[in-house]
């Protein structure tokens, strides 16, 4: 087992002592149906980059219906950084992330034994519930590679909307330092016009001994003025934002 604690840290990510969400309702998502086609990362971003960070920026909640207009815009957006996908390996990461001045921000939470608990926990994860924390939460497109995501987080006052989309989604046997078991895994990259950039994880395992772990692992840094400016209530958000996120799926287990 890479971690058998319930910890929390915000570090450098090279330190060796070592997220995408709308405001509506807590736990209501958004979902309409949508166009199939999946834009490549490689093709050219629908607007100019922003690089105060202030058009992210909602003074109020945004309404259902303008999250659902910004999913579909977002499509034609590209990952704001070049390490799309690094997180599958983690806590291993590429040289150029641990060199790059990203943060880790990870949890890691026992939500119970056995398949079923398992297979619910899978389950919350494939329906968006691990992102549904009441001060942040997500629209709902099918979840598959590709797809893209507008969400927002209400920080102090305003609320900031955010793109993120699916890289990858995998699930198959997993060697744990205890022994064989299985491991559901959700990758999600930032977008441009994000406020950071990086990469989030969400993984449930299911070890040896039939325990059931929801995992979760970021790895981040400013992308904006506004961002590097407030990087001390980014921190205390992402902690914030992990710590709610397990939280979400053990409840979704237990429901």
């Amino acid at each position: 087992m890479r971690a058998t604690v319930n910890s929390v840290r915000s570090t450098p990510a090279g330190c060796r002592s070592s997220g995408t969400s709308c405001f509506c309702a807590p736990h209501k998502v958004l979902q309409r149906p949508r166009r199939a086609t999946v834009v490549s990362e490689a093709a050219s971003s629908s607007s100019a980059k922003d690089f105060t960070g202030l058009s992210s920026l909602r003074f109020a909640k945004p309404t259902s219906a303008e999250m659902l207009d910004l999913m579909d815009e977002w499509t034609s957006r590209d990952c704001n950084h070049g390490f799309a996908g690094a997180s599958v390996s983690a806590p291993e990461l590429p040289a150029g992330v641990q060199n790059g001045g990203f943060m880790i921000t990870k949890t890691r939470k026992k939500v119970g034994s056995g398949r079923d608990v398992y297979n619910a926990a899978v389950g919350a994860v494939q329906s968006w519930a691990h992102l549904q924390l009441g001060w942040n939460c997500t629209t709902n497109p099918a979840m598959k590679v590709g797809a893209t995501i507008c969400s927002a987080t209400q920080t102090v006052v305003p609320w900031s909307v955010l793109p993120a989309r699916v890289t990858y989604m995998n699930e198959g046997s997993e060697q744990f330092e205890d022994g064989p078991g299985q491991r559901f895994a959700l990758g999600m990259c930032s977008l441009s016009g994000h406020q950071l950039a990086g990469e989030e994880r969400f993984a449930v395992d299911m070890h040896a001994d039939g325990s059931v772990w929801y995992d979760v692992f970021l790895f981040s840094k400013p992308d904006t003025l506004l961002a590097l400016v407030s990087l001390p209530v980014v921190k205390i958000m992402q902690i914030r934002y992990v710590n709610d996120s397990a939280s979400a799926v053990a409840a979704a287990v237990k429901a």
